[in-house]
């Protein structure tokens, strides 16, 4: 799914492995489901001969763009934005062209909490807030699948890190 097991340190294994929730994918569905009824209507209604029969053809180019840039780009945006907590770090990457990543070893995490609102509850996800001795600040993960999960996995590895480095 996200890391590959080349990256993988020589005892390190994935714990959990996820993405963001496919509440993102709401909208473009949503946008592709319009343009198709709009080119239903274009098909059933629009004329077939004289002038503006090549609205036919125009209509299914115009699907095509929508179903691509509203649709298929987002799909691979959210495809390929993934939250890895393995037995020593927390890596995400995410993006299409530029990827772009962050790992975090379990040793430097400070806190863990979470954030969910009304429709992250009802949808059993929620934003991961994870602040570690780093400049870079906290690292938000939004909308992780079954946060609570996340986060309390999270708190035990970090904790059995910790008392690995003291022994």
């Amino acid at each position: 799914m996200g890391l590959p097991e080349s990256q993988l340190g020589p005892q390190e294994r994935i714990v959990i492995e996820t993405r963001e929730h496919a509440k993102h994918l709401f909208g473009p569905v949503l946008v592709c489901l319009v343009a198709l009824a709009g080119l239903v209507l274009v098909l059933v209604y629009g004329p077939t001969t004289g002038v503006f029969a090549p609205l036919r053809t125009a209509a299914w180019v115009a699907f095509a763009g929508v179903v691509v840039v509203f649709g298929g780009w987002p799909w691979l945006y959210w495809l390929l934005r993934t939250s890895t907590l393995t037995n020593e770090r927390l890596v995400t990457r995410e993006g299409i062209i530029r990827r772009v990543g962050r790992d975090i070893p379990l040793e430097r995490i400070n806190d863990v909490a979470f954030d969910q609102g009304i429709l992250d509850r009802m949808t059993r996800c929620g934003t991961l807030l994870v602040s570690d001795a780093s400049e870079q600040g906290t690292a938000v993960l939004h909308d992780i699948p079954n946060v609570h999960e996340f986060a309390r996995t999270m708190n035990e590895l970090v904790r059995a890190a910790r008392s690995d480095r003291r022994d």
